[in-house]
């Protein structure tokens, strides 16, 4: 059977394709990025140490002055989140922190530090979700000052910790004592006088052994102590263990090493860290402190070697809702505005003019965005809020993108800046922004928003609806518990099996997975995204929500139309044409032309695609997966808000149909088709001395010919047909 599916593929395969997008001109052309609006620009380079925190002192800046605080309270009022929440598996129960501004479950054993030493403590979060800066605040801030005269912190990046066992244990020795260096700083440590209070156990040792017998020697007894200094130098372990002891013990403070950004490693790496901590817990009077994703843990909590993790020094956390963390950052920026640099900035007009301007302005451009993504916050919010998931990093990311964007043009700007920042950018503008980016042609490999309607023309029989399939399937059992216990996940021979029998391919079905889990709309169970294979569990992720809301968005529909293989090259080239000049890609009219262009193509290639299941297989859920339902509401919904975009679909052009003079002119006659949309019969298309031979006024009935339509200028170009004795049935729209 599958062997006839290869052969009768080949033979209704389309010989070639055509891609919109490419057939604009070449493809320095077609991969155009428009320049950074300037104001973007700036924002994005002085501000950066505020919306990506890097260093530890920007890291405790934000902490101090830039946090936000999650409250157990404030979690479940904001309707805006559900679909992030939706695609969350369930939590295992463990100690949730109900004020991570005053975390008083993880200060209350802090108070008796003795008692943490030689212990993990895990915090859990989503990736993103505000771990690393709830610890900074926590030390900075929260607390209490005799707790934190008693503790001594070393942070450890683990973005680059080796992974392989063998190699991560010294690396961490030496982090250590790098950490141990950094925290004081006023200590020479390569000062003989340092070194020998460092290592005053052994060096102590040494004088009451071999040192007593050399003590008339002295330079025997140096050479002897040089040496003991020495071999302390050169074991990892030893020097590591040492400076633990000169920088905590000796001073009556808990040492606490935390792992930093463990958590955007993959599951088998973030339990090896797991292990690594435990090692360190053993061989160091230490608390490790060891942030771990939510997945990581919830999934693996009873297995080795997470069953061993105290249960009692687990605790979670929540991210703080994504406009509460942006407004913040935000007014810190103003804030430095505010009090900080006197300096100029320059931008350009379309007109050529060069305008200067002072760093205060930057504030008005700010306050303007974010008033924009508020203004359409269901859509636009909601927008951010899902493609992030509850990743505050990747949602601060694409601020800043949108920010930078070239389609917030100059022309924007200068209205933003007389308005001093009360200018609101129009909703179509900011889900362009975050639809193309800084990109003039939409490019879903390039963009936070993909093309669900992708397919590789080189597939034996490409087919459009595979991403949508996979998506689509992924969202029915999100709430079911797969075969592996864990609510949501299922292993991707799952979803290849329910695509077989749709005419995918295993290997094309797991390229598209793999594709998709890159563009975080899926995740993998063990975190990893690429080299996956059958057995590998999978769920569908909030970006893949978002999507699937998408396809009743009309503006993704015309950009998806711009990145999409058509058949038809005819078609393909009248959107290549609608969206070669810049003055009209983005109207009403071209966004409705290409959307409907797409939906025509997606529908006739459905019908082709759903042949081979419905052949062979009983209740075939092809037509489920695959529905454009969404989509086309999509297109109703903007005709019904703007009739013009979709007249012609009452006025083919050609059809002769009745309508009633409203107007008589020296040029022409104006004549209603029906209400709200009247046009023109020009004098040279009416019969000569109409006035008189024909005798056409006012509220004459007559046919006419529609000739032009112009839904842009809103314009109807009529051809006279008849006068009409009497009254003809008027449309209704």
């Amino acid at each position: 059977m599958l062997t006839e599916f290869h052969r009768l593929s080949k033979l209704v395969k389309p010989r070639r394709l055509k891609k919109p997008r490419r057939l604009v001109g070449g493809e320095s052309v077609q991969e155009i990025e428009l320049d950074h609006n300037t104001f973007g620009a700036t924002v994005s380079a002085d501000f950066a140490y505020i919306f990506n925190p890097v260093t530890r002192e920007d890291r405790a800046r934000v902490a101090k002055h830039g946090y936000v605080r999650s409250l157990r309270r404030d979690r479940y009022i904001e309707p805006i989140d559900r679909v992030v929440r939706a695609s969350m598996p369930a939590q295992a129960a463990n100690e949730l922190i109900d004020d991570t501004n005053n975390p008083r479950e993880i200060i209350t054993p802090l108070r008796n530090a003795k008692q943490l030493e030689h212990q993990v403590m895990l915090i859990v979060g989503g990736v993103g979700a505000g771990k690393s800066t709830f610890i900074d605040r926590l030390r900075e801030v929260s607390l209490p000052k005799e707790v934190k005269a008693r503790t001594f912190w070393v942070h450890i990046d683990m973005n680059v910790a080796p992974v392989a066992a063998s190699e991560i244990y010294d690396w961490l020795r030496r982090e250590i004592v790098a950490g141990c260096k950094v925290n004081m700083p006023d200590l020479d440590f390569d000062d003989l006088d340092t070194m020998k209070r460092v290592y005053s156990v052994e060096v102590n040792k040494f004088k009451k052994t071999t040192g007593k017998l050399l003590a008339s020697q002295m330079d025997k007894y140096n050479v002897e102590l040089a040496a003991t200094i020495d071999r302390l130098e050169n074991d990892p372990h030893s020097k590591a263990t040492c400076y633990s002891r000169f920088c905590t013990g000796d001073r009556g403070k808990l040492l606490i090493l935390v792992f930093d950004n463990c958590d955007k490693r993959t599951r088998d790496e973030q339990l090896l860290m797991f292990q690594a901590a435990q090692w360190l817990q053993r061989e160091f009077r230490a608390l490790v402190v060891l942030p771990l994703r939510e997945e990581t843990y919830d999934n693996h909590r009873n297995q080795p070697p997470l069953d061993t993790a105290l249960k009692n020094l687990v605790f979670r956390i929540e991210p703080p809702l994504f406009h509460q963390v942006l407004v913040k950052r935000v007014q810190l920026a103003l804030d430095a505005i505010e009090h900080g640099s006197t300096k100029k900035h320059r931008f350009n007009l379309p007109n050529g003019f060069h305008v200067q301007y002072s760093a205060s302005n930057q504030a008005f451009f700010l306050s303007s965005i974010v008033r924009s993504i508020f203004v359409h916050d269901y859509q636009i919010r909601r927008l951010i809020v899902g493609l992030a998931g509850r990743d505050l990093r990747r949602a601060l990311e694409i601020f800043l993108e949108f920010c930078n964007s070239g389609h917030i043009g100059e022309d924007e700007i200068v209205r933003i800046v007389q308005s001093k920042g009360e200018y609101i950018l129009s909703l179509d503008l900011v889900v362009r922004v975050l639809v193309r980016m800084s990109r003039r042609f939409y490019d879903g490999d390039h963009s936070f928003i993909k093309n669900l309607f992708s397919l590789d023309p080189s597939d034996a029989r490409p087919n459009y609806f595979i991403r949508l399939m996979i998506v689509r399937w992924l969202r029915e059992h999100w709430d079911q518990v797969g075969p592996a216990g864990f609510k949501g996940y299922f292993p991707i021979r799952d979803i290849c099996a329910e695509l077989n029998l749709h005419g995918v391919e295993t290997s094309v079905a797991v390229r598209e997975i793999e594709y998709l889990v890159r563009a975080k709309c899926v995740l993998t169970e063990d975190l990893r995204v690429d080299q996956l294979n059958e057995a590998d569990l999978v769920r569908l992720g909030p970006a893949g929500f978002v999507h699937l809301e998408l396809l009743g968005n009309i503006n993704y529909l015309a950009a998806v139309a711009e990145d999409t293989w058509f058949a038809s090259a005819i078609t393909a080239a009248d959107i290549a044409a609608r969206i070669k000049l810049l003055d009209t890609q983005y109207s009403d009219e071209v966004t409705m032309q290409n959307a409907r262009d797409l939906l025509d193509m997606l529908g006739a290639e459905r019908e082709i695609a759903s042949v081979p299941s419905l052949s062979i297989v009983n209740n075939s859920s092809f037509a489920q997966l695959s529905d454009l339902t969404t989509a086309h509401e999509a297109i109703k919904r903007k005709g019904r808000s703007n009739p013009w975009l979709i007249i012609e679909d009452r006025y083919p052009l050609g059809a002769i149909v009745p309508a009633v003079i409203v107007n008589v002119v020296a040029f022409g006659v104006f004549a209603e088709l029906e209400p709200g949309f009247t046009g023109l019969i020009h004098i040279s298309k009416l019969p000569k001395n109409f006035r008189e031979d024909v005798n056409l006024s006012v509220a004459e009935q007559i046919q006419v010919k529609v000739l032009k339509i112009d839904t842009g200028k809103q314009r109807i170009s009529l051809g006279f047909v008849k006068a009409v004795p009497f009254a003809p049935e008027r449309a209704v729209l």
